[in-house]
């Protein structure tokens, strides 16, 4: 009784947030309205019977998504679907564990809340076997080639079949203040972590903040570390999902981060974007879905580092951050879910996504020299998605994120020993794997 309470009470939360969600409606097909007809309300509910009716006849698709500029494309491309279709829109705006959240709670139901989901990479393998999402390649759907094949892997099951198409191509890259280099004699960030670190030595030597961290437990630091660790030649989990994390490349990776962290300040996204525009910082890693610097820009993107040192082996370093979309197996509305989804993934929507700061995932789009012309940063986005590294694919990722961040956070803040952090971690790791 107990745990059947608090289900519902979480139902109860997320009956609030839609309660709070955002409309946009389409005009296509509504009753013109008699003149002088007002609309009063009683006991909550209008009386403009007309408007009612007119309601009823329309679909309504809930999306849940990632505010930020990835809501911002959906809130601006989705109005002529809207029109074309006679259905209305209302998005969630929601914070990434928020999302998770809803998302987990609202397919115990047997007749779901929402209709269209961007779906992380990194949750995929536990919706899959959760039975959270709809396998579209059984509604007929195929990816066409122009998508980026790389991009198009986490959204796909061992036997090839569709449950993600790829909507926002999220990868991480560097990002740097162009005149705070210059001054510092570079015309880039370096092609070497030793070198990022000697950048941010002498621009805090000059007054400024070298190297912007999140250094912050769970997925903000162990994202803010995998590329280094990548650099290293590490891994969290080896090809066979056995646990690599009290390992010397693990531990090279983290000590290498700390002397970062020397050399810079620990911030949120948003200060990080505003400190590396504003040239107050020189440096730091960016997801363009936090920001994506046009041609004119104090800010420009470069790839991230595949080696350490100039001797040292290349590894690819970029990891995905890919966003999906994908439709819940309790949807009420599966069939428009999915012509939204190709229609908001086509060609020439990416490309318009472009000026709403959207990131696309096709090949065709990158190629298309007015968008490079557009956003020439793109480049380094399109060059960092046809080579960048999936995290793991497994179902208690989210768990291991959980865990292994917050070990990494207490050697950062000095709470425990570099060597005491990676033990404990790896210990906690395995037993997450077992289980």
């Amino acid at each position: 009784m107990l745990i059947m309470r608090k289900r519902l009470a979480a139902m109860a939360m997320v009956g609030t947030m839609l309660a709070t969600g955002i409309m946009t409606g389409c005009a296509s097909g509504s009753a013109p309205k008699e003149e002088g007809k007002t609309t009063e309300q009683a006991a909550g509910q209008s009386v403009d019977t007309g408007k009612q009716e007119e309601r009823k006849e329309k679909a309504k698709l809930t999306l849940v998504l990632r505010a930020g500029s990835y809501t911002d494309v959906m809130k601006n491309l989705a109005p002529v679907f809207a029109e074309e279709h006679n259905c209305e829109f209302e998005f969630l705006d929601l914070g990434f564990t928020d999302m998770y959240q809803k998302i987990a709670l609202d397919s115990q139901n047997s007749e779901g809340t929402y209709d269209v989901l961007m779906i992380d990479g990194s949750w995929l393998s536990e919706f899959l076997e959760n039975g959270t999402i709809v396998n579209m390649s059984e509604m007929g759907y195929d990816l066409d080639p122009d998508f980026i094949e790389l991009a198009t892997k986490g959204g796909l099951d061992d036997g090839g079949n569709v449950y993600g198409v790829p909507f926002y191509g999220n990868v991480m890259v560097q990002f740097y203040n162009k005149q705070v280099l210059k001054d510092l004699g570079y015309e880039k960030t370096p092609d070497t972590w030793e070198g990022i670190l000697e950048v941010a030595k002498k621009a805090k030597e000059a007054g400024k903040e070298g190297y912007l961290l999140r250094a912050q437990a769970g997925e903000n630091i162990l994202t803010d570390i995998y590329p280094i660790l990548l650099a290293h030649g590490g891994q969290v989990l080896d090809e066979n999902n056995n646990v690599t994390i009290n390992t010397p490349e693990f531990k090279k990776a983290l000590e290498f981060y700390m002397t970062l962290k020397e050399y810079g300040t620990i911030m949120d996204k948003d200060d990080i974007v505003a400190s590396v525009q504003s040239g107050n910082g020189a440096m730091s890693l960016d997801w363009p879905g936090w920001y994506t610097p046009l041609e004119n820009d104090t800010s420009a993107f470069n790839m991230i580092p595949k080696k350490v040192g100039e001797n040292d082996p290349e590894y690819p370093s970029s990891i995905y951050g890919l966003w999906y979309l994908g439709i819940p197996e309790n949807s009420q509305n599966r069939e428009l879910a999915m012509e939204f989804i190709q229609y908001i993934t086509d060609a020439g929507q990416q490309a318009d996504s472009v000026q709403y700061g959207g990131v696309p995932t096709r090949t065709s789009v990158y190629e298309n020299p007015d968008i490079i012309a557009q956003s020439p940063n793109l480049e380094y986005v399109y060059q960092a998605l046809k080579e960048a590294v999936y995290r793991p694919r497994i179902k208690q990722w989210t768990e291991i994120t959980v865990t292994l961040g917050t070990e990494l956070d207490n050697a950062v803040q000095g709470a425990k020993s570099v060597d005491d952090a990676l033990k404990d971690a790896q210990t906690a790791c395995e037993q997450i794997m077992k289980n």
